[in-house]
């Protein structure tokens, strides 16, 4: 039976690796009080979708386990987890051999000493989430699910290095950031494979007391470009892939010449928006006729924006926000006997929410992502993998692409730790660190397309699902590309694994998309 992760209740409250890198009328009282429950519940959804910015997904959010659950509290010393490692052949995670095991023949390792939480022979790694919150209970929970589960999987290696995680639980429930980083600041070595949709509000304290994050994903652009980061997927506010608008203009070059974009009205869609026209004039070949806001705490109708896109000509559209919305818009189009030649949404669209209130309306969506697709987990050995790490690690863990992104930070961070313990003996975050910067080319083992996360550089490569006979589909680039399909995409590289890159779309924006300073380690 693997032993169990250690799990620790929130309170109240120099070296390089030697190892080559592993390929969201005046009113009365309660009526004000409502409507601010429900513009923060809004915002919330968005700003947890809005991660698709980093290539991750809803789908898979009703898959749930039933086997043995980490626990809440310190276990007891009949639970520590054993470091002694099974006799097995070796593991992988997809096609990483894994970073996990025994301590080095004749090493003791140990955690440097003042950075461990008070601890030298546990690495204590702190999940964010704000799954305790009231307004959208579990929000972003599969990201400590697939931490937990990661750590179940290692420990039952022997730990990194011999070195045991131990996973602490800085649950922020969207408002309670500065509290959650304080207990990530006295307990933790790191964060690893968590994000909170206000991560802003980390800052000053992630750099006064020198946290490092592994983070599962990013929102501000504080954050994303912040000091002492390293991030599987990185998501940087001014570097972005424009990829899926070189190839809609490709598959649809007339359409794309009368483009729109319809997006929420809050700042984090706005800025999102944004940074879609600035991509697309780069790119070239799109000419934006159309910029629709709507209203974030409800349209009373949507047939009016429907027919204002019918009577600008609009044949190509691009919606911002969350999944629960867009039905609402297509079933409005549907109403009036309109339909662009082409909708598109980033990846946080691919959620089991879109197919189930859109139904047919939302037949023929397109969505990017850069994440393999749990439909393909018979062809994709590191979705299996995951799939059965959370499956085996938690009880009621949730599956979704969000939560690959969570198992990809973590898996990522404990092949650096390890680096480091070979290295020197000891893990110093200095040493992840600087280790980390090694590993050009990673893919989490297969779960997404490969991005140079030792670096910050987003991934170039992505690839064009859609809805068809009511279920997501792999529309482009197919699995075995014949000529022509690599030739719809003239200056795209489709890769044996099946994912389109093209550098020559990773492209830099110049907009002001957020306040970057606040993320930097002051000198």
């Amino acid at each position: 039976m693997p032993s169990p992760v250690l799990a620790r209740r929130s309170p109240d409250c120099n070296c390089r690796s030697t190892r080559p890198p592993i390929a969201t009328k005046r009113a009365s009282g309660a009526a004000i009080r409502q409507t601010v429950a429900v513009s923060k519940l809004r915002n919330v959804l968005l700003a947890s979708t809005l991660i698709a910015l980093a290539a991750c997904s809803n789908r898979g959010d009703d898959a749930t386990t039933t086997s043995a659950a980490p626990t809440d509290s310190a276990p007891t010393d009949s639970a520590a987890p054993s470091t002694e490692a099974p006799t097995v052949e070796a593991i992988t995670f997809g096609d990483v051999p894994s970073p996990c095991g025994p301590a080095p023949e004749g090493v003791t390792p140990s955690v440097a000493e003042g950075e461990g939480g008070g601890a030298t022979d546990v690495i204590r790694i702190a999940a964010a989430s704000d799954k305790g919150n009231v307004a959208v209970p579990g929000l972003n929970a599969e990201l400590y699910d697939a931490t937990v589960a990661f750590a179940g999987w290692c420990n039952a290696q022997g730990g990194i290095s011999g070195l045991p995680l131990e996973v602490i639980d800085a649950d922020a429930k969207l408002f309670e950031v500065p509290a959650q980083m304080e207990n990530v600041c006295t307990n933790a070595f790191a964060m690893v494979g968590g994000g909170w949709a206000f991560d802003d509000q980390e800052f000053p304290r992630f750099h006064e007391c020198d946290m490092i994050d592994f983070a599962g994903f990013t929102v501000s652009a504080a954050k994303s470009s912040s000091d002492n980061l390293v991030s599987a997927m990185p998501n940087p506010s001014d570097r972005k892939d424009a990829g899926w608008f070189k190839w809609a203009t490709s598959v649809y070059p007339e359409s794309m010449t009368a483009f729109a974009t319809v997006y929420s009205d809050i700042l984090t869609a706005q800025i999102v928006e944004q940074q879609y026209i600035e991509a697309a004039e780069i790119v070239g070949g799109v000419t934006t006729v159309e910029r629709i806001t709507y209203n974030s705490l409800g349209e009373t109708s949507w047939v009016p924006i429907a027919q204002k896109l019918k009577s600008s000509g609009v044949r190509a559209l691009a919606f911002v926000g969350v999944p629960e919305v867009l039905p609402l818009l297509a079933k409005a189009m549907d109403e009036i006997g309109y339909r662009p030649d082409l909708i598109m949404a980033d990846a946080g669209f691919y959620a089991e929410v879109l197919l189930e209130r859109g139904g047919s309306s939302v037949e023929g969506v397109v969505v990017r992502t850069a994440y393999a697709l749990l439909e393909e987990a018979d062809r994709v050995k590191a979705v299996r993998d995951y799939v059965d790490m959370v499956n085996t690690h938690t009880t009621d863990g949730k599956i979704s692409g969000l939560g690959m992104q969570g198992a990809s930070a973590a898996l990522l961070f404990a092949s650096v730790a390890r680096d480091c313990i070979e290295a020197e003996g000891v893990l110093s975050r200095a040493c992840v660190m600087e280790a980390a910067t090694s590993y050009t080319t990673w893919t989490g083992g297969g779960l997404h397309a490969p991005s140079q996360a030792g670096l910050g550089i987003p991934s170039p490569c992505y690839q064009m699902i859609t809805v068809k006979d009511g279920a997501f589909a792999r529309l482009y680039p197919p699995v075995e590309p014949t000529d022509a399909d690599r030739a719809i995409v003239d200056t795209a590289e489709i890769t044996d694994d099946g994912w389109a890159c093209d550098e020559s779309t990773l492209v830099e924006l110049v907009g002001d998309y957020g306040d970057k300073t606040a993320g930097k380690r002051p000198s």
